[in-house]
C-alpha cells in the first residue's frame, strides 16, 4: 500500500492510514508493529513511521513496549467501561442541544443521511462506520458545539477497535437503524428528553456487545504475552 501525495501532511495520512488497520481488524489488539515492516507497507520513510506511532501513542491507540517495541493497545474490560460511560455523557448531551437547536435544513440532511444508511446495511463494516461517523459529524453540527464532538471523537478513537465487533453482531445491523431512527425522530421533533433517552439507549446496547466480547477473552488479554506479526509482514 503506497500511501498518495494529498495536501493533508504525511504523517497524518499514515496515522489514518494505521487507524483503518487497527479498526478493520488487521492490525489485531497485542500485534506487534515494526518500523520496517510499516515502512515496506506504506512506502514511507521511517522518521514518519516513528512520528505517527509517537502520534497513536498519545491516542492510546498504540503502547510502546520496552524491549518489544510499538504494539496495538488492548483495551481492558475496565477501560473500555470507563469509555463508555464517557460516550454516554457525550453523545446525550449532543443530542439534547440537536433537539434543542435543529433547523429545517438540519431536519433535512439527517432524513438523506438515514437513506445512506439505510442502504448501506448490505455493505461491508467499513462502509457502515464511515456513514455512522457522518451521522454523529452532522449531530455535533446540528448541536451548534464543537468542542463536545472533539470529545466524542477522542472517544471513539479509543474505541475504534471495538465499533467493527459490535456492528458485526448478528442481527445489529437492522437493530442498530432502529435506534438511530429514534434518535432522529426525537431531534425532528424536538424532544430533547426523548432524544437524551434514545442516545442511552443505543450506547448501552452497544457496551453490553463489547463488553460481553471483551469478558469473552480475558484469558487471551491476561496471557499477552506473545506479539503476532502482521499479516505479509516478512515480504
Amino acid at each position: 500500500m503506497t500511501i498518495q501525495k494529498t495536501a493533508a501532511p504525511l504523517r497524518e495520512q499514515i496515522v489514518e492510514a494505521i487507524r483503518r488497520e487497527i479498526i478493520n481488524g488487521s492490525f489485531r489488539p497485542g500485534m506487534r508493529l515494526k518500523e520496517k515492516d510499516l515502512v515496506e507497507k506504506f512506502g514511507v520513510s521511517r522518521t514518519v513511521i516513528r512520528e505517527a506511532l509517537r502520534q497513536m501513542e498519545s491516542e492510546r491507540l498504540v503502547r510502546i513496549e520496552p524491549n518489544v517495541g510499538p504494539i496495538v493497545e488492548r483495551l481492558t474490560v475496565e477501560v473500555a467501561a470507563e469509555l463508555y460511560e464517557v460516550r454516554e455523557a457525550l453523545e446525550c448531551a449532543i443530542m439534547r442541544l440537536a433537539a434543542r437547536r435543529r433547523d429545517s435544513t438540519d431536519i433535512e440532511d439527517m432524513t438523506i443521511l438515514m437513506l445512506e444508511l439505510r442502504a448501506s446495511l448490505q455493505a461491508d463494516v467499513e462502509d457502515i462506520t464511515a456513514i455512522k461517523d457522518r451521522f454523529y459529524a452532522l449531530l455535533v453540527s446540528i448541536s451548534r458545539n464543537h468542542t463536545i464532538g472533539e470529545m466524542l471523537q477522542n472517544v471513539q478513537t479509543r474505541i475504534s477497535q471495538l465499533r467493527r465487533l459490535t456492528l458485526s453482531s448478528p442481527g445489529r445491523g437492522e437493530r442498530m437503524l432502529q435506534e438511530i431512527q429514534a434518535m432522529v425522530d426525537a431531534v425532528v421533533a424536538g424532544d430533547e428528553y426523548r432524544a437524551l433517552e434514545c442516545a442511552r439507549t443505543h450506547v448501552h446496547i452497544a457496551r453490553d456487545i463489547a463488553l460481553a466480547h471483551l469478558r469473552s477473552e480475558t484469558h487471551d488479554s491476561l496471557s499477552g504475552t506473545e506479539y503476532p506479526e502482521p499479516e505479509g509482514a516478512r515480504l
